[in-house]
């Protein structure tokens, strides 16, 4: 059977964890790791940072806008070479999607107790270390969620290019980022006792950064090939020349987003490496020899982040179906 090269995106998620299993398994000296303490706090077990239900609804908001960011961006970027969605798809996926999120709540209720639950989904507790700070985990996001607005689409222009999908520059999703954008707002102050400030503070803090940098290192590698695979599948296949496609205004578009991005990243970076990202890092009980470095700490996020890309995954496919439906009804409105 001729391998589909698409299913690469599948492969990429899958690796990083068998990776960072192996990384941990190393780190642990031990083959099987499910039931040791792998969270940076100390505090779960490498089981327990999968299942981290609790931890996940508090990024219900922020997966949230993410996804109407990426999939507003992928219609964009998408002409009407995508295969029609049935009524009964999406209806599907809005089970699939309210299902998960009853068994989450459910699951961090028991797992891991009301407080914990609670303090989570209103944005009072950040980490597992129990540091609690008004805004929660929404505004230890907002540095990544900012600069993921330049990232999305690049990253979606890439492996367009790379899987070669045609790209239009359309309006279709723009309804959808616009409304992402107002999420980001309106989070920010519900969050914050109506306040917009920690859009601006949260640049001066070197820990915010410093886990942004880890954020958009997680994001890339478990949370959008999963749902890039099915929307490019969806496409019906075909590709014009790369002549027409350099001088279609996306390649403008995309080079000042790469610009954006860089800068800040360069910021986010020059700024934690300034305070000493080591410091910054937590020192737990089962640490060898100086805090946890950065290939650890990556290894431990990326579980932490298996609800969350399940989540992220089911919403876009989800969101997506909503536009293509809506768009089926309207030509057959238009056709009688």
């Amino acid at each position: 059977m001729k391998f589909e090269k698409l299913k690469l995106l599948l492969l990429l998620p899958l690796l990083t964890y068998v990776i960072s299993y192996m990384y941990l398994a190393l780190y642990h000296a031990k083959p099987l790791i499910f039931d040791i303490i792998v969270h940076e706090g100390g505090t779960y077990t490498l089981l327990q940072v999968i299942f981290y239900a609790s931890h996940f609804l508090g990024h219900v908001p922020v997966q949230t806008m993410l996804a109407f960011l990426f999939t507003g961006a992928y219609l964009c970027m998408t002409g009407s070479q995508a295969t029609p969605y049935s009524k009964n798809t999406v209806w599907m996926l809005f089970i699939a999607l309210a299902s998960f999120l009853i068994l989450s709540f459910i699951l961090s209720l028991t797992m891991f107790g009301f407080e914990d639950t609670f303090s989570f989904i209103a944005q009072r507790k950040q980490q597992a270390t129990g540091m609690y700070v008004q805004g929660g985990s929404w505004n230890l996001h907002l540095p990544s969620s900012t600069l993921l607005f330049f990232l999305v689409p690049v990253y979606l222009f890439v492996f367009k290019r790379l899987f070669q999908r045609n790209m239009e520059l359309r309006p279709r999703g723009l309804g959808y980022i616009l409304f992402s954008v107002f999420m980001l707002f309106l989070f920010t102050l519900v969050f914050n006792k109506y306040s917009l400030s920690p859009l601006l503070s949260v640049w001066g803090d070197p820990r915010y950064l410093a886990h942004s940098i880890r954020e958009l290192l997680t994001f890339p590698v478990t949370y959008f090939p999963l749902p890039l695979y099915f929307l490019l599948k969806n496409e019906n296949p075909g590709f014009e020349s790369l002549h027409k496609e350099i001088k279609n205004p996306l390649s403008s578009i995309m080079a000042c987003l790469v610009l954006l991005l860089l800068l800040g990243v360069c910021y986010q970076l020059s700024i934690s490496l300034a305070a000493g990202i080591g410091t910054l890092a937590q020192k737990p009980a089962f640490t060898k020899g100086p805090p946890l470095g950065i290939p650890y700490l990556l290894a431990s996020h990326y579980f932490e982040h298996f609800l969350d890309t399940i989540y992220f995954t089911l919403l876009c496919l989800f969101l997506y179906g909503v536009s293509r439906a809506s768009a089926q009804m309207n030509e057959k409105i238009k056709g009688s």
